[in-house]
């Protein structure tokens, strides 16, 4: 297990270092949207007759991250 784990840190670190820019800014849009999450306070998801809270900065952090990391991917994408 623990070698599996080292591994996998391993394969995301060299991730990592092969396209800096979509990692950083990936990073930076979910603590953006964390931030601004916690602004908000929280959400309710209903359905199916049911219902629950869902605090806003795991909702927005998540969609910030995938906007960060598409703005991230364009500046390391190779300009042809």
């Amino acid at each position: 297990m623990k070698q599996r784990l080292e591994s996998n840190a391993r394969k995301v670190a060299a991730a990592a270092k092969a396209r800096p820019e979509e990692t950083r800014w990936s990073l930076i849009g979910a603590a953006a949207g964390a931030a601004l999450g916690l602004l908000v306070g929280g959400v309710g998801i209903a359905a199916m007759g049911g219902a629950a809270g869902v605090p806003a900065a795991i909702i927005l952090a998540l969609v910030g991250g995938v906007i960060g990391n598409r703005y991230g991917i364009s500046k390391d994408r190779p300009i042809r």
